[in-house]
């Protein structure tokens, strides 16, 4: 691959999925919220939410299996066409925050600066989730020295640096029950090594080394399942970067690639839009689906309360994207000059040649 990485099909489906994940995650989390703690139904809603949360991994996964195989791209051409792809979007919706919860105020020139400075500062409290939006705009800074890395280490070295990866999540997941401090959050909490992780996984491995990381993943969720109707902090084991949650997110991320995906216009659709989708929904799900169209989440059990609740949250966020992005991010890049007009996940728009 030179300049523009090649159409991988299996990837469209893991943003789809991703995407959907990600929805469903604040959903069944509300959910148990509401629900009697210890009962049947609150550990069915844990489950799906563990299951759910593979979403943040997924995301950054894909990010590394699509960044950092492209060679012979120039940094500065890298920062114009790929960074700004994923910036501009975070600005427009991070505004769209603050104007709905502050007002319109925001939009003066006397309150730019400001505003400049609280979204350098992260996450905004109006949209939490954007934490791992800003998480995977770090990795964007850092991929041109992880594609030297990558593309100039033999590949047992990367392999031995992936078992690296696992380890080190280890020990930050796991010595803190032994009584000891592992201080690695710094190097964990980058998310760097689930970054090399998913380019790694999309390389071409044998049916056996595959075989036992699904298998490994099967495994986790069988683990993570029993520590979530065992124990009270089963979230510090299984969340996030702990072992448990990388493997699970490793197996849906190969069995997805083993599919022999057809292209959809639907599913390429969605792709050009998941990436903004993951910033409004937040805001959908609790204003828009919650308070304005009063969906109880537990409405009809917890099947049918959490399905609507997804199924209309997804709907409206993409209907919403749709016009935003056509129009406030378009303007944008115009005013810019940049290349591109539509927003695609976390890449440019492929060719139409397949792999």
């Amino acid at each position: 691959m030179t300049g523009v990485a090649k159409r991988l099909v299996y990837l469209d489906y893991l943003r789809v999925i991703a995407t959907i994940f990600v929805i469903g995650v604040h959903t069944v989390s509300l959910a148990a919220a509401m629900t009697a703690a210890g009962s049947t139904g609150f550990y069915v809603l844990e489950i799906f939410d563990y299951v759910f949360l593979s979403c943040n991994l997924l995301f950054v996964m894909i990010s590394g299996a699509l960044l950092l195989g492209v060679k012979n791209e120039n940094p500065g051409r890298f920062f114009i066409k790929r960074f700004s792809k994923v910036a501009i979007p975070l600005v427009v919706y991070y505004v769209m925050y603050v104007v709905a919860k502050e007002g319109w105020m925001w939009l003066t020139p006397k309150y730019w600066w400001v505003l400049f400075l609280r979204i350098l500062m992260g996450a905004p409290e109006e949209a939490p989730h954007f934490w791992l939006v800003y998480t995977i705009l770090m990795l964007y800074l850092a991929t041109p020295l992880f594609r030297y890395l990558v593309q100039n280490i033999p590949e047992e070295v990367f392999a031995g640096v992936i078992g690296v990866v696992f380890v080190v999540n280890a020990l930050k997941t796991y010595l803190p029950a032994f009584g000891v401090q592992s201080h690695l959050d710094i190097i964990v909490d980058s998310y760097a090594g689930v970054f090399l992780l998913g380019f790694f996984l999309s390389k071409k491995h044998s049916r056996r080394t595959e075989n036992l990381l699904i298998i490994g993943g099967a495994a986790s969720f069988i683990l993570s399942c029993i520590l979530i109707c065992s124990i009270d902090n089963y979230k510090d084991y299984i969340h996030q970067n702990a072992p448990t949650m990388m493997l699970f997110t490793s197996a849906i991320f190969l069995m997805v690639k083993r599919v022999n995906w057809k292209e959809s216009r639907f599913i390429r659709l969605i792709c050009k839009y998941s990436f903004s989708v993951l910033l409004i929904h937040w805001g959908v799900l609790h204003f828009v689906v919650k308070q304005l169209l009063h969906v109880n989440v537990l409405g009809g059990g917890i099947w049918g309360g959490c399905i609507l609740m997804i199924s209309l949250t997804f709907v409206i966020s993409l209907l919403c994207v749709i016009v935003i992005d056509n129009t406030v991010v378009r303007l944008i890049y115009a005013i810019l000059k940049l290349p591109g007009k539509g927003i695609c996940l976390l890449h440019k728009k492929f060719p139409r040649k397949n792999v």
